[in-house]
């Protein structure tokens, strides 16, 4: 059975590519392919380079995408890292798309370890020829890195009263599973979660999934290097889904303004409606912050 998949604020993305020029859009991260297709179906003028650095993802990506195989090339590899790549080097670059979030597939994987909500190897790699895990992150850093990672990636409260308690407990052995990692958590910030509340979880493996995929390495290079290789007119799209990295990109914009490289085509992000939010939860956090290429 083909995996559910709702592509955050796709309408809004539709309609935003509608008048780019001819060429090609990066899907910097394809996912299961939900962006990609809705662009193939419906904009004839654009081809698609989706890129994702998860080859199961890419798989499920290629299989929706199969019939458009002419206008569309998947590559796995880091998004950071693609303008210097001979696939993209010699394309009519038009738009850009980012959308770093994680599928509901990889979330309801259980041997990825992507979600608190079920008990896993505390894994988080999207890709898993890479080395570092979320086990090795939670037990073999110090207090003091594991409190920033908290602090920094996922804004937790407390975050050196949660570091302290995992250096605490992995001195009984070490943390291998989510389910052992919630608990620690539980113990911290309690098990009874307000109504209308997330978990506190969510923020703590937000933290660790962004530390053991380096997500947030390279971002403002990548959007400082866009405006020199794009086609005039051309537009960049950036999904984020936490307030870090909105900020990052919020200020990447404006620097690339103030030296006229980039127009923001609006001050604010647009954020997905009430119905769109009815029918896919996750998408309440989303912000879609765009620009223009000068």
């Amino acid at each position: 059975m083909e995996p559910s998949h709702y592509p955050v604020m796709s309408n809004e993305i539709i309609a935003l590519l509608r008048d780019v020029p001819p060429g090609w859009l990066i899907d910097c991260t394809v996912g299961l392919g939900g962006h990609s297709r809705r662009v193939l179906e419906e904009l004839e003028h654009l081809n698609v380079l989706a890129l994702d650095v998860d080859p199961d993802s890419l798989e499920v990506a290629r299989s929706r995408l199969d019939c458009w195989s002419e206008k569309v090339k998947l590559m796995q590899i880091d998004y950071a890292v693609c303008l210097d790549h001979p696939e993209v080097e010699n394309k009519r670059i038009s738009a850009v798309l980012v959308d770093p979030g994680i599928s509901m597939m990889q979330m309801r994987d259980p041997e990825r370890g992507f979600s608190h909500n079920l008990d896993a190897p505390l894994d988080m790699r999207k890709d898993r020829s890479t080395e570092i895990t979320a086990a090795e992150v939670i037990n073999t850093w110090s207090e003091a890195q594991l409190a920033r990672i908290f602090q920094d990636y996922g804004e937790v409260r407390r975050a050196a009263d949660l570091a302290k308690r995992i250096i605490e407990t992995r001195l009984f052995g070490p943390l291998q599973t989510t389910a052992q990692l919630r608990k620690v958590v539980e113990k911290v910030f309690g098990s009874r979660i307000p109504r209308g509340k997330i978990h506190p979880a969510a923020r703590v493996f937000q933290a660790l999934r962004i530390c053991v995929n380096r997500e947030l390495e390279g971002v403002e290079a990548f959007i400082e290097r866009l405006p020199h290789v794009m086609t005039p007119g051309g537009r960049i799209l950036f999904l984020t889904f936490h307030s870090l990295e909105d900020r990052m990109v919020k200020h990447s914009f404006l620097r690339q303004q103030a030296q006229g490289h980039l127009t923001i085509i609006r001050p604010f992000p647009m954020v997905p409606g009430e119905e769109e939010v009815q029918e896919n939860p996750p998408s309440h956090s989303a912000k879609l912050r765009v620009a223009v290429v000068a």
